[in-house]
């Protein structure tokens, strides 16, 4: 019995000096660092996180280019912040190194290299803001959007799950954003803040998957934009890639047929601008796509215009998903009112005469007439579809006119229910176009917001200066609905 107890004895006392071994040996060991999530790059933040695992808790030491930041570690997942570290500069020899209460230092963690964008561009209280989509119209998230002033890569911001995104305190300039994501093909698009406190809606990316067809065929025809029977011929056509690419290389030209067809073959999967021009029209641009070949990317072209003439340009192309679309132009009328311009203005007449404040003018002369406001083209077959309206020269008065294009449902039957909650019109890539005079013509592009009324801006009657509005709303695809726009 004596000698059982000894045994257990001697035992236990082996286990006492075993277990004390490990504590001092544990005391000895520095922590493990190893990297869990690296610092976004490139990343247009001075002060940029980081997160990275350490099994035990200490103090945090940098090491290389990187400014300290959060000095204290804890065991587990710790998210770092570093100090302001230079912007247009790439840190590629950070490191950091834990040391625990006993003094032991962990191994020396290196920092996966990143790089911190130069600051080209928050002088100002600009906003460009924009929307992504899949190949099926659906919202993309996750795409990361790099936006490059003057050719210098200035921030980055990705998609919300809506697939939108914005870039705040923007200096005026031109941007070229470039859009990516993992499974899909990088597309671009060029942008103008003209003042360094506008908020631009820019164009909505449809992203193609990099299943694509890797070259296709991209067709469509030319129209007059008064009257789409109209087709113009001899349109000269350079094309560029990416969105609204208004200038560099031309990557190939072609010319309108008899018919005003273009077509461009072999076409690698992704956006362009094509530039169109012809002697007595005015110079202008849109764009189109190849994801294999696609048709029917039709649009219009406007004859020159007097000065002081303004013509108002609404389009929607045949994957926009869309059948009628309508425009509505409200303005100072002679009677202390305001007329409306639209499809069902008077008797189906799409002419308001100042002379008679009305919509006829049956005993008017030549000059009466003339003096008047617009629906020159109102189209209701569905998608594609252009409507114009124009405003001459001599037909302004003081006040203010109102421009809306109205989303009124898949067929003249309009729609009477559910447009309330509707996105289709947000995800159809409608613009509106101005031209006035001999000026550069500007493109207005549908917000990505709920509802059928695209508000898009106002114009003073007397300095004809447009003024962006780019609101939506909900109104009934109804006769009563489209008479109560204002």
């Amino acid at each position: 019995m004596k000698k059982i107890l000894h045994i257990i004895l001697i035992s236990l006392f082996s286990l006492i000096l075993t277990s004390c071994a490990d504590k001092e040996e544990e005391k000895k060991e520095g922590p493990v660092l190893t990297e869990v999530y690296p610092v976004t790059t490139p990343t247009d933040d001075p002060t940029p996180n980081y997160t990275f695992s350490s099994t035990k808790a200490g103090t945090i030491t940098y090491g290389g280019s990187c400014s300290p930041g959060t000095t204290s570690a804890t065991s587990g997942n710790n998210d770092i912040t570093f100090g302001t570290l230079s912007t247009g500069t790439t840190y590629d020899d950070c490191t950091i190194i834990v040391t625990d209460s006993d003094g032991n230092a962990s191994n020396t963690l290196a920092i996966t290299s990143f790089t911190v964008l130069p600051d080209c561009c928050s002088s100002g209280s600009g906003i460009i803001k924009g929307t992504v989509l899949d190949n099926a119209s659906d919202a993309l998230s996750g795409v990361s959007v790099t936006f490059a002033k003057s050719g210098t890569t200035s921030s980055v911001v990705t998609t919300e799950d809506n697939g939108t995104y914005s870039k705040t305190s923007l200096s005026s300039g031109n941007y070229t954003l470039t859009y990516s994501k993992s499974g899909y093909l990088e597309m671009s698009q060029s942008a103008e803040l003209t003042t360094d406190n506008e908020t631009l809606e820019v164009a909505t990316v449809k992203q193609f998957p990099d299943t694509c067809a890797s070259t296709g065929t991209i067709s469509g025809t030319i129209k007059d934009a008064v009257d789409s029977n109209v087709v113009v011929s001899d349109v000269s056509l350079s094309v560029r890639s990416g969105l609204n690419t208004t200038s560099g290389t031309i990557i190939k030209t072609a010319t309108t047929d008899s018919s005003g067809n273009y077509s461009l073959s072999s076409m690698s999967a992704g956006w362009y601008t094509i530039q169109f021009s012809k002697s007595g029209y005015i110079t202008g641009n849109f764009n189109v796509y190849s994801c294999g070949s696609v048709g029917s990317q039709d649009s219009q072209i406007s004859t020159s215009l007097a000065t002081g003439t303004m013509r108002i340009v609404l389009h929607w192309g045949a994957s926009s998903g869309l059948g009628v679309v309508d425009s509505h132009l409200t303005g100072p009328d002679n009677a202390s009112g305001r007329f409306h311009v639209y499809w069902n203005a008077f008797d189906g007449q799409d002419v308001f005469y100042y002379a008679t404040n009305s919509f006829s003018c049956s005993n008017c002369t030549s000059s009466q007439k003339s003096d008047n406001v617009t629906l020159d083209q109102d189209d209701d077959d569905g998608a594609p579809g252009t409507e114009t309206m124009t405003i001459p020269t001599d037909s302004w008065r003081s006040g203010t006119y109102r421009y809306s294009a109205h989303y009124y449902g898949p067929d003249q039957n309009g729609q009477s229910s559910g447009f309330a909650s509707s996105t289709l019109f947000a995800e159809s890539g409608t613009t509106v176009t101005v031209y006035y005079g001999d000026t550069e013509p500007r493109t207005y592009n549908v917000p990505n917001s709920v509802g059928t009324l695209w508000t898009v801006f106002t114009i003073d009657g007397s300095s004809k200066v447009v003024t962006t509005v780019n609101s939506m709303s909900a109104v009934a695809g109804t006769s009563a609905g489209s008479a109560s726009i204002e």
